[in-house]
């Protein structure tokens, strides 16, 4: 039964070759590290309260 179905899909010729195109490369993110964000975040922060 599991070799009817695939003849009838085309799996089972040996001919057959499933071609898979190849993914184009993503291009790089730009990365963000911890201290980056950690500038970033002081640099908006607001003023801090004199106690």
């Amino acid at each position: 039964m599991e070799q009817e179905i695939k003849n009838a899909v085309g799996l089972g010729i040996p001919e057959l070759v499933i071609e898979l195109e190849p993914k184009p490369e993503p291009e790089p993110k730009p990365t963000v590290t911890i201290y980056d964000f950690s500038a970033l975040l002081s640099k908006y922060e607001p003023p801090k309260k004199q106690r």
